[in-house]
């Protein structure tokens, strides 16, 4: 074509000429989608026609939108009509012969599905296996399709479907919609029918499970748009890739799982970046990995470790920082970190699960046999070379091998110091594989740990200390039994105090201005004390068995830990620079110095430690402070530890009166144990004081019953008031001289056996204390000064002479004491009580008297005592009078308006929520029903306050709603069920109550409360169970009495009461040793309580509460007059006909 010429064109030179308009291309509007109304016409639709391929296209979409309305609308009245049509139609494609196995089932569809091959109609391509996937889909929950499923996943693997499949597999990477639906429809055909075609598809794995394709698919990933719906509606590529697989690993047999997982690549590619995945489907392959691989039984365990490599765990625990969370409409309960921890856990703790392998502990491979000689004491010449003729038990200084391999290395990638859930599965690890700790931390020689108050350090001290506090092996590792050698120290005492933990770092930790870390270093090396302590124990019993090496090995061990732990210097320096308002911190410092003196003697006794001026000042501060206050609970805790390291310390001056006392030490320590409350360590006084008396001889030890039992025992008044101070001064001067001259003491105890009368023949044979004879030298000289302490001192000492004989000391020369004190008397009063001493052990040690009366003793000689006691009892008039009425209902019913004003906190600490749930418990049904009510808007009020306690608060009141509910409102919630609730509010509203932690676990147990089995439950969990806190256990049994007296108000719940046994079990606490008065009126207050809700009968004939309080009676206690006020009330308020015909009319 000739160009224009020059002339023609425009005269604008500059304007382009004008391009030619597009034409539009016509619109075609997608076909209408056909309604299926009968088999015949769906056959007729679906037939293959060459010459059509839009038509074929159309087909399938109509088929497709057909079983979407039968899958996707369960509610469709249609769905049996329609089923119907789908069952004809595909009743029409089975062969007529049943049996035939090559028939081609739907064969128009796979002639449709083969052209779009030939023709590469992508669309169509896509279409087909789509359709097929979802008509499998359908028809795998209908049990009358379960056959044509079968034929159609049987021919879906025949040669020519497969060569589809695996074209559709093989795909470009941006033909993502011709992969999908392959993969869709392979996992529809493993999974159909429980896997019944699975071992099938496994044996053409060529093409179904091909790895290279595989791997390529698993790591074609979509990026995540902001829409998780779309996301779910187009999955990508690897999704489906991963749903595939863990079909074939859900549903396939062990040979073929086995093979599955030795394919690395594809391990590799299925957590390679598993962090980038939705949370939906890391959470499907955590839960097919634990069910289908590592809880197979039948699989075996070098299958599992195939997928259990270093790098899969690795990638396993990058998921401890994911942060994507599941959306609405799924329903977990759990996070992914979660998850992810359960899985590791079960992985590296699991000896079945692949991971983790059979290990010795403590003993590196190949030293826990014991085929080696070792040289003894008996061969004659021959040097016996202990520890150094194994040659093996040097060698581990640095480094140490490992079977787990595998553990060791992943350990390394962890980060405790960043996550709790790391430090968690760490020393979960450190527990199940012992082996592993040695070498975590023998690998960790660079690590820093010079004190630094950052997160970083928080996190690992954490993990060094949760590390110290971890078990001792079971045998150290070994099987069954304990080897001949011990394992070697270089690795023990990284269990004890790892590495990081040399002397240098915990010195500098000591000497920080910042309390956090100094606190840390004391605690740490407590737990690491403790340890020792049993591990050296352990050696100790070994070599009783086998021989020298272990004594050799625990005097090394020993020698080890001195040289990482601080010099006792050290400990001291920041003992004595801590103030005493810091008392948690020298409470703990204490405890350290305590620990030294036990554990590492040797250490403790090189430096200069006065016992004796920090006993003295912390008894002078125990009287100025209450015990039960916070502070007086940890003087008491010092003063245990104090008392520990005053019986070890040699230089411990128990006969040196400091200023700051009254008394000497001893004495002070003596009358402490007189007066001791049941937080005061009674027993660790006790051995203390034994120790001291044996080692200066003041008291005998021949008998069975401990001398100082009967000294302490004569000190104690039957009322509990207060010994005379001149009781306390004139025993302690006379403790004091015998320590000072016991041969004068010695020689006058043999001067009093040589008077004695030649008829008493067993006048030697018994023993008796020294401290006697000081007391007959010292009694004069009170006597002539004539003070009024004389009195108390007399009634005193006939005491101790009356419980002297009771413990079994000679009667004969302790009746030729008390004539020495009578003589040298001068009042008559003394006289009269002294005469009184031994006279029923005198009648006991007739022949003719009964050895029963010596348990009378002391009552009998203390006649003054007696007449107290006596008249204490005529102040008591009536149990009213000592308890409490029942209270009765709040007839304003406050509770259910007051809390609606305030805000949680205030309603919750002003009661305004008791009064409330107390409404639940009103006789009027209308209060009933408005309480509930107010009670759910309660809870939405709690629910939107920001009250730190809001969860538990929560917790506790959903809970008894659901209780009401389901208790109905037509009678009364039980009076201790409301009691319980509103208490159990004052707890939860205080972290720091002893039940706090108790109480948690108990609103954890479920939505709603067992009514009846609640009083036994608190029983169980506070009388056989171990505090929470240290020495809490009586104030949670105080919190127990007063719920249930409090809460004991109708016949109702004494009727629970009985049936949990709750009053046999509290009658059997009564009797405990170490049970206070306090607590035991208590425990007499619930009793009471009873008789006024017609509890008399059920607690005589069921508990048999009258000869139990004829036991306590016999006893002499200081409840006797309330036990005798007890009998008398339970016969005035029970069935006199019923008790009556129950004793035989002896009651």
């Amino acid at each position: 074509m000739s160009k224009r010429p020059l002339g023609l064109r425009p005269s604008n030179e500059n304007t382009a000429p004008a391009k030619r308009r597009k034409l539009d291309l016509p619109v075609h509007k997608p076909a209408k989608l056909e309604e299926i109304h009968s088999g015949r016409q769906l056959q007729q639709l679906l037939r293959f026609q060459q010459s059509e391929g839009a038509h074929l296209k159309h087909a399938i979409q109509s088929f497709k939108a057909f079983l979407d309305s039968i899958l996707h609308q369960p509610d469709d009245p249609d769905i049996p009509k329609r089923q119907a049509i789908l069952k004809d139609y595909l009743e029409s494609q089975s062969p007529r012969d049943q049996e035939e196995q090559d028939h081609v089932y739907m064969t128009d569809v796979m002639q449709s599905w083969s052209y779009a091959g030939q023709s590469n109609n992508d669309s169509l391509l896509s279409a087909v296996p789509a359709v097929l996937a979802l008509l499998l889909k359908t028809i795998s929950s209908l049990i009358d399709f379960r056959g044509h499923g079968i034929r159609l996943c049987r021919t879906l693997l025949q040669t020519t479907q497969l060569r589809n499949i695996s074209r559709g597999l093989g795909a470009p990477k941006a033909k993502e919609h011709v992969i999908s639906p392959c993969l869709r429809l392979l996992s529809e055909v493993v999974s159909f029918d429980g896997g019944a075609l699975a071992k099938h598809l496994f044996s053409r794995r060529d093409t179904t499970l091909n790895s290279k394709d595989l791997v390529r698919n698993l790591g074609l990933r979509r990026a995540s748009s902001q829409d998780a719906a779309e996301d779910r509606r187009k999955p990508s590529v690897r999704y489906n890739a991963l749903r595939y697989i863990l079909a074939n690993l859900k549903y396939q047999d062990q040979v073929a799982k086995g093979e599955i997982l030795s394919q690395a690549n594809i391990v590799k590619a299925i957590f390679d970046d598993l962090k980038e995945d939705s949370p939906e489907i890391v959470a499907e392959i955590l839960s097919v990995l634990t069910k289908s691989i590592l809880l197979d039984k039948a699989l075996p365990r070098s299958s599992k470790s195939r997928l259990l490599n270093e790098r899969t765990l690795g990638r396993i625990a990058t998921l401890y920082s994911y942060e994507e969370s599941f959306d609405g409409s799924t329903i977990s309960d759990k996070s992914v970190d979660a998850l992810a921890h359960e899985f590791l856990l079960l992985v590296c703790t699991s000896p079945e699960s692949g991971a983790l392998v059979s290990q010795s502990g403590w003993y590196p491979p190949g030293t826990e046999s014991d085929n080696y000689e070792l040289s003894t004491e008996d061969e004659g010449d021959t040097i016996d070379l202990g520890l150094e003729s194994l040659e093996w038990f040097e060698k581990f200084r640095d480094n140490v091998p490992v079977r787990n391999t595998t553990l060791a290395a992943f350990a390394q990638t962890l980060r405790p110091f960043a996550n709790t859930l790391q430090t968690e599965l760490l020393l979960a690890m450190f527990n199940a594989a012992p082996e592993l700790v040695a070498d975590y931390y023998f690998k960790k020689k660079n690590f820093s740990f010079d004190p630094k108050l950052t997160a970083t350090w928080i996190g690992y001290s954490a993990l060094i200390y949760s590390t110290v506090q971890l078990p001792v092996p079971g045998f150290l590792g070994r099987r069954d039994t304990y080897a001949r050698a011990p394992p070697p120290e270089s690795i023990v005492i990284e269990s004890i105090l790892p590495q990081p933990m040399t002397q240098k770092t915990l010195t500098k930790c000591l000497n920080q201005k910042t309390e956090l870390i100094a606190f840390f270093a004391i605690r740490l090396m407590i737990v690491a004390f403790e340890k020792l302590k049993k591990v050296l124990a352990l050696y100790k019993g070994t070599s009783l068995q086998h021989g020298s090496l272990w004594e050799e090995s625990s005097t090394r061990l020993i020698s080890e830990f001195c040289r990482r732990c601080p010099t006792m210097k050290e400990v001291i320096t920041v003992y004595r620079t801590t103030s005493d308002r810091k008392s948690l911190q020298r409470e703990a410092i204490t405890r350290l110095l305590a620990e030294y003196h036990e554990v590492v003697p040797q250490v403790a006794l090189n430096e200069k430690f006065d016992v004796s001026a920090e006993l003295a000042s912390r008894l002078t501060q125990l009287e100025n402070i209450a015990a039960q206050s916070e502070d007086g609970a940890l003087s008491l805790l010092e003063l245990k530890h104090l008392l520990r390291i005053a019986q070890r310390s040699p230089s411990m001056r128990w006969w040196h009166k400091p200023e700051t006392l009254q008394y000497s030490p001893f004495t002070t320590v003596l009358k402490l144990s007189v007066y001791a409350s049941d937080t005061v360590p009674l027993e660790q006084i006790k051995v203390l004081l034994q120790s001291v008396v044996e080692e200066n001889g003041i008291l005998q030890q021949q008998t069975q019953i401990s001398a100082l039992d009967a000294l302490v025992s004569s000190l104690r008044t039957p009322e509990g008031k207060a010994t005379s101070r001149y009781v306390f001064g004139f025993l302690d001067n006379a403790v004091l001289r015998l320590v000072r001259k016991p041969i004068k003491y010695i020689d006058d105890l043999t001067s009093l056996e040589e008077s004695a009368p030649s008829s008493t023949s067993k006048c030697n044979s018994g023993p008796i204390s020294l401290l006697l004879m000081t007391l007959i030298e010292q009694w004069p000289f009170i006597v002539k000064v004539g003070n009024e302490g004389a009195q108390d001192v007399a009634l005193w000492l006939a005491t101790y002479l009356g419980c002297s004989a009771h413990i079994g000391e000679s009667i004969e020369k302790l009746q030729i004491v008390r004539d020495a004190l009578i003589s040298a008397a001068v009042d008559e009063y003394h006289v009269s009580v002294l005469s009184q001493a031994l006279q029923r052990s005198e009648t006991a040690n007739s022949p003719s008297a009964s050895n029963n009366q010596m348990e009378e003793e002391r009552s009998g000689v203390d006649s003054g005592k007696a007449e107290r006691h006596a008249a204490g009892h005529e102040s008591v008039d009536d149990l009213d009078e000592i308890f409490a009425a029942i209270p009765g209902e709040d007839k304003n019913h406050s509770g259910l308006s007051t809390w609606a004003r305030k805000d949680v906190q205030d309603a919750v600490e002003d009661g305004d929520v008791g009064n409330l749930i107390a409404c639940l418990c009103s006789e009027h049904l209308d209060i009933r029903k408005q309480g509930l009510t107010n009670l759910k808007k309660l809870l939405i009020k709690v629910e939107a306050s920001s009250y730190s306690e809001k969860q538990q608060i929560y917790l506790l009141l959903g809970e008894l709603v659901d209780t009401t509910e389901e208790h109905s409102l037509t009678q009364p919630l039980q009076s201790f069920v409301g009691v319980f609730a509103t208490r159990a509010l004052l707890v939860l509203k205080d972290p720091l109550h002893p039940l706090y932690g108790k109480l948690n676990k108990f609103l954890n147990k479920g939505p709603s409360w067992n009514i009846e089995k609640i009083p036994s439950y608190w029983v169980d969990k506070i009388l056989v169970h171990p505090p929470d806190h240290d020495d809490a256990h009586y104030k949670e049994i105080e919190w127990l009495l007063d719920t249930f007296t409090d809460g004991l108000r109708t016949a109702r719940d004494m009727e629970v009461f009985r049936i949990r046994n709750v009053f046999e079990r509290l009658l059997s606490l009564y009797s405990s040793p170490f049970l206070s008065t306090f607590h035991r009126k208590k425990i007499l207050a619930l009793a009471a309580r009873a008789t006024s809700v017609e509890g008399s009968t059920t607690l005589i004939t069921r508990s048999g509460v009258n000869s139990w309080i004829q036991a306590q009676l016999s006893l002499d206690g200081p409840c006797d007059v309330i036990l005798q006020r007890m009998a008398t009330r339970l016969l005035e308020t029970c069935d006199q006909r019923r008790v009556s015909k129950w004793s035989g009319r002896l009651l």
